[in-house]
């Protein structure tokens, strides 16, 4: 699971990240403010959606159980 580096997104537009991706808004809001973990997939691509050469370490800090 993947926890967001809050910093990384300041002036994201969320519901516009959330309707590329195809997630509810109230997800995205939840992973980027750092209040929900997520999946490797979900953190691949709200990372290619920033940036399409950014790795996901850029963004996301890998949480291990």
């Amino acid at each position: 699971m993947y926890l967001a580096i809050k910093e990384k997104f300041n002036g994201v537009n969320q519901r516009e990240m959330a309707r590329v991706i195809g997630l509810a808004p109230e997800t995205i809001c939840r992973v980027i403010n750092g209040k929900q973990l997520t999946t490797k997939t979900c953190a691949y691509c709200i990372t290619k959606y920033l940036n399409s050469e950014a790795e996901i370490e850029e963004y996301f800090t890998r949480e291990v159980k």
